[in-house]
């Protein structure tokens, strides 16, 4: 039997918003982990009414603090937060989305192993695996101890980041970011 495959790029945008709505798991964007964060960070600038920071050490200075945005997506098997730099930045607002919705935590770095490697794990502190070869102070960490050691900010809409405001709407990033403040006061 012959698979069809259709290219949405040919449907009227009202027509390929409604198939989305009604068959989301039938969806995959092809952009990198990446491209996604850098569309939610530019989303959450532009709420804020933010500058981009002049580094590439964390992505937003709010509340006199450095923040770092870190983003997984739920569907993939093994979804983990990475590039993480835990010396660089003293909160990760982490966000896991899923198909139906997207839950945000905030997390504190210190909580996090300074060198990355299972032999460097600082009890009592989440593992910062290794992402690179011969990267000491970045790595990656898994999703269930930012959810066990995170605050939970809440549950908001899920990122269609082919949509131009990612189908996350402003009151929701003003809420969250409201939460933040009241949090690293």
């Amino acid at each position: 039997m012959k698979k069809i495959y259709l290219n949405p790029n040919f449907l009227p945008p009202k027509i390929k918003e409604e198939l989305f709505n009604l068959y989301p798991e039938s969806f995959e964007l092809n952009i990198s982990g990446k491209e996604r964060s850098l569309l939610t960070e530019k989303r959450i600038r532009k709420v804020l009414n933010i500058d981009t920071p002049k580094t590439t050490e964390y992505d937003f200075f709010c509340f006199n603090t450095r923040l770092e945005l870190k983003q997984a997506e739920a569907y993939l098997e093994n979804p983990k937060f990475q590039q993480v730099k835990p010396a660089s930045y003293p909160y990760i607002i982490c966000m896991l989305n899923h198909k139906t919705k997207s839950e945000w935590y905030l997390l504190d770095s210190s909580k996090i192993s300074k060198k990355a490697g299972k032999k460097n794990k600082e009890t009592g502190k989440i593992c910062l695996n290794k992402q690179h070869r011969s990267h000491d102070i970045e790595g990656q960490i898994n999703v269930n101890p930012v959810k066990e050691n995170g605050v939970f900010l809440g549950e908001y809409e899920p990122l269609f980041y082919y949509k131009d405001d990612l189908n996350l709407s402003s009151s929701s990033i003003l809420e969250i970011f409201n939460k933040i403040e009241n949090l690293i006061k």
